[in-house]
């Protein structure tokens, strides 16, 4: 299963053909054709200085004299979503291309590119330098970003920015006037996405309903259990990813052969029932720098190997899955883990893994990662496929609304089948099935649950009939309710971050802990670490591996506002795995502050990563400061080198998950997941230290 590594940045080895970059894109050879009904319906120059581009799901405005370019949504609610400002005229503006698939125009003063793609990506290209601001037309509901990346939504649709150059400040603010501002160097490449960029398919989220298998022990079910999953479902997910495929990081080769993975598809289409079959750009390791840790049998079985997400090879992918289509005909794949580092090779992805399976295959993305660590995606690439799976391993987010209505769901964003990956102990209930349909979320039926009276009684009665166009009705009625809450909820958010810019006004500590003496705290220690804790003139000392975990747990018990701890790096190797400290909530919330060897501060909130912040003051051989605190919604991150001018490196939006009461705190080498385990490769062995860690109340 897709298990999004965050500790090491890969390499990859040259030979393969990479993934296209975003200026490759540009190039009108690449992805002329429009696919999945999404199309350039028309390109024209208008009465005037203008030109109008209009797609499927979007019309572009383009404005010679005030050299800009306005993005409006035209599925359902027809309105601005944002615009593209240069501050200066364009001159000398040509139409070079017009057809179904993309319509692109050049511009000689300054000189620049914009191509328009039927699926309502506007990519523009500057060739001399270029400032371009976005100023947004919708008060911001949700947002996510990566790096300078960012998808802004409210219940109605959406907008994204897509940038290059990830590591640019473009000094985005979702909820100001003007959202973020590029200086564009030469040969920078700024994406605008209007979404949805095509309609929901109502009809086929009542319909269709995916039987998902997986086991350790057995890739092709016997016909017995092929036919008791028919009266479930109409589609079957044969994952099992090592026990369905030979050397399945390096091919897909069926483990029985041919004539067993025949039998299975004989079978179900006898049945009348359609199957696609598990593969994994993640996880393809041919070609990469991890190609020694491709993994092939569960004998000795001690973790999934680390994933590429980079695209690297995405040409030897390419060919791997080819092969299979042609030469093993399931309907269509499940994609485990796609290309989280890079925009650009997500939507060549999409598109090539669209023209292959063609209009009628089945694509299905495992997703819970997304693009990046912090649940950004980019609804362009998601277009093209059938069902998202969203939210493995994610069960202490189910309550947030947001979580499910804008991340999994993403009704009136990508218009896929949102699906929740509540394959962990999460299992449909009552209590999660209401606020999931709610916002047009759906189930997969897991194989397993064919078997357990409680869960189908809830899937029979209280999910399956729900799915008829009286749900539309609900779903669309539940969107109008919570858009016209928006801007109070702006007005909250911008209230509590406001208070978060001045200084805590905090009495004695809650609880803490001090490093007098060794605390009477659980010692969580991997196999890897002998004898780790040391105490040095009242400083906790902890030898370890780098990637490798070591820490001290002990209970809290109570609620808090906010986290300090004083820290060093030393010679500590560790990312993921650096010196931190950790709370985790009694309904599973997780909140983690630290700093890396690359010189990083990371913190891990709700699942998601963030890395380096606005103020990256981290140093291996100095004592750093960290610190978080939050109110009922928001929260922030700071770090500081002397203990008493503090520097926000974040601010975060939990929604009520960090309210209730702290069950432990956890310091020392703590996984960004809190959890004991080590990554796949241990690293050298090194020192850190930790001073003292202090909770308050308020």
């Amino acid at each position: 299963m897709f298990m999004l590594t965050l500790a090491l940045t890969t390499g990859c080895h040259a030979a393969p053909p990479a993934a296209p970059t975003f200026q490759e894109l540009m190039d009108p050879a690449l992805l002329p054709e429009p696919q999945r009904g999404m199309k350039v319906e028309y390109a024209s120059h208008i009465e005037g200085a203008a030109y109008e581009v209009k797609t499927t799901g979007a019309v572009f405005a383009i404005d010679l004299r005030k050299g800009s370019i306005g993005g409006y949504q035209a599925i359902g609610h027809k309105r601005a979503l944002a615009v593209l400002k240069t501050g200066r005229p364009w001159r000398g503006a040509v139409l070079t291309h017009h057809g179904a698939g993309f319509a692109r125009l050049t511009v000689d003063d300054p000189k620049l590119t914009i191509r328009i793609n039927g699926d309502s990506l506007c990519m523009l290209q500057a060739h001399e330098p270029l400032k371009v601001s976005v100023e947004r037309k919708i008060d911001v509901a949700w947002n996510s970003s990566y790096g300078a990346n960012h998808l802004l939504a409210d219940e109605w649709g959406a907008f994204g920015l897509y940038y290059s150059d990830a590591a640019a400040n473009d000094a985005c603010d979702p909820y100001a006037p003007t959202v973020a501002a590029y200086d564009m160097p030469e040969d920078a490449v700024l994406w605008l996405g209007v979404c949805p960029p095509k309609p929901y398919d109502w009809e086929r989220s009542f319909t269709d309903n995916v039987v998902w298998h997986w086991s350790n022990t057995l890739g092709y079910p016997p016909d017995s259990d092929l036919r008791s999953w028919q009266p479930h479902g109409n589609i079957v997910l044969l994952q099992s990813e090592v026990m369905l495929w030979k050397d399945w990081n390096l091919d897909f080769v069926p483990r029985l052969g041919a004539a067993e993975f025949a039998r299975v598809r004989k079978t179900l289409h006898d049945l009348g029932m359609r199957f696609i079959v598990y593969t994994s750009p993640y996880y393809f390791l041919k070609g990469t720098s991890l190609e020694n840790r491709a993994l092939n049998s569960f004998e000795g079985f001690t973790g999934w190997p680390p994933g590429d997400g980079s695209g690297s090879n995405m040409e030897l992918f390419m060919a791997a899955i080819t092969r299979v289509m042609r030469d093993y005909q399931p309907d269509g794949l499940y994609f485990d883990g796609q290309y989280t580092g890079d925009p650009a090779a997500l939507y060549a992805l999409a598109r090539r893994a669209r023209e292959l399976l063609g209009e009628d295959g089945i694509l299905e993305w495992h997703s819970t990662g997304a693009l990046g660590p912090a649940n950004c995606y980019l609804p362009q690439a998601d277009a093209y496929v059938d069902f998202i799976l969203r939210g493995e391993g994610q069960g202490g987010r189910y309550e947030d609304m947001d979580y499910l209505r804008f991340f999994v769901s993403g009704y009136n964003i990508n218009n896929c089948l949102g699906v929740l990956c509540n394959n962990g102990p999460e299992v449909p209930s009552p209590e999660l099935t209401e606020p999931l349909l709610s916002v047009n979320g759906r189930y997969h039926t897991i194989a397993g649950w064919t078997l357990n009276p409680q869960i189908m009684q809830v899937l029979n009665e209280q999910y399956r009939p729900r799915l008829n166009p009286t749900l539309r009705e609900t779903v669309d009625r539940g969107c109008g309710e919570r858009q016209r809450l928006i801007a109070e909820k702006i007005a909250s958010f911008r209230a509590e971050q406001e208070a978060l810019t001045r200084p805590p006004d905090w009495g004695e500590p809650a609880f803490g802990v001090e490093f007098d003496q060794m605390p009477s705290a659980q010692q969580v220690v991997s196999p890897q670490n002998a004898d780790p804790f040391s105490l040095l003139d009242g400083v906790l000392h902890v030898r370890g591996k780098a990637h490798t975990y070591a820490f001290l747990r002990t209970p809290v018990n109570q609620p808090v506002q906010g986290l300090t701890v004083r820290l060093r790096l030393g010679t500590d190797g560790g990312m993921s795995w650096g010196p931190a400290a950790l709370l985790r909530w009694e309904n599973g919330s997780v909140l983690r502050i630290g700093v890396r060897s690359d010189g990083k501060l990371q913190t891990d909130i709700l699942g998601q990563q963030l890395v380096g912040g606005q103020h990256d003051t981290h140093q291996p051989g100095k004592w750093v400061w960290l610190r978080a605190r939050w109110l009922d919604r928001v929260g922030v991150f700071e770090s500081s080198t002397d203990g008493k001018t503090f520097e926000k490196a974040w601010t975060f939006e939990h929604n009520g998950r960090l309210t209730g009461s702290v069950a432990s705190l956890s310091i020392g080498k703590v996984p960004y997941n809190g959890e004991p385990q080590d990554y796949a490769e241990p690293g050298a062995e090194g020192e850190c230290e930790v001073d003292w860690v202090r909770l308050y109340r308020e």
